[in-house]
């Protein structure tokens, strides 16, 4: 059992270089974030939100330290971190092979049909897959190429569904989704969080997306500029009321 006093995300003096021209990406960058948290990520494009993320999933390498759970990440490989972390990119990684087993692709435990059925549902997919002549069974071209971004998003979601990450990273995870279906995931992934504890990091270029955050971390130029609840953020002069009224993107 995890020990409740120990964040289960703690970065310390982190700093990220990028690019032929070694820019410095992320600056002295120290945070801890509490098990079951809900924390948004927001700022305008090229501040470090991104290089976070594959910093925290160990894509990239970067001066620092980043525990999670109280763990070095130097310690874990990428198989562990990927057993802790599970990250909902903006074009998910889809396979040539059936809906059903791209549901539940990266599990290492047999799923009942019945529960990816419930995935896709959280998913607001299953009307569409419903509609399919093979149903569970039609074939997804490699990348999701028969499919449009927003039901390559919806399949990568359900996925989240079915595993019950201890963290869940969602990183412009339903952007391509109309605000509608957005609102409906938004909703089941607060159950999810709530009824298992999962903590979640949510980047978002669309705000209201983090309106129910316990709190948002707003980045400029690699370092946390504004600190706050959404309904605070928008009321308070800064980079965060500038995305929010169009003014920056």
């Amino acid at each position: 059992m995890k020990e409740k006093n120990i964040p289960i995300i703690a970065i310390k003096n982190l700093n990220f270089r990028y690019g032929e021209k070694d820019q410095l990406v992320i600056d002295d960058l120290n945070l801890e974030i509490k098990r079951g948290q809900f924390i948004g990520i927001a700022g305008p494009s090229g501040c470090g939100k991104s290089s976070l993320i594959k910093v925290l999933t160990k894509l990239e390498k970067a001066e620092g330290d980043v525990y999670l759970e109280g763990v070095s990440i130097q310690s874990l490989n990428r198989a562990d971190i990927a057993k802790k972390i599970a990250l909902v990119p903006q074009t998910p990684f889809l396979i040539s092979a059936s809906i059903r087993e791209n549901v539940s692709y990266g599990l290492d435990y047999e799923v009942s049909l019945d529960e990816i059925k419930e995935a896709c549902r959280k998913a607001f997919i299953d009307d569409f897959i419903e509609s399919l002549p093979d149903k569970y069974e039609t074939v997804i071209a490699e990348g999701g190429g028969n499919l449009s971004g927003g039901q390559r998003q919806r399949i990568a979601i359900a996925r989240i569904f079915l595993r019950k990450p201890s963290i869940l990273i969602l990183d412009e995870a339903t952007s391509a989704l109309d605000n509608t279906t957005e609102k409906h995931i938004q909703k089941a992934i607060e159950l999810l969080q709530k009824e298992n504890s999962v903590t979640i990091i949510s980047i978002a270029h669309r705000l209201s997306t983090l309106e129910n955050c316990d709190n948002i971390l707003v980045f400029d130029k690699g370092k946390i500029i504004q600190m706050g609840k959404y309904h605070e953020l928008i009321n308070t002069p800064g980079i965060f009321q500038d995305m929010y009224n169009g003014i920056l993107k």
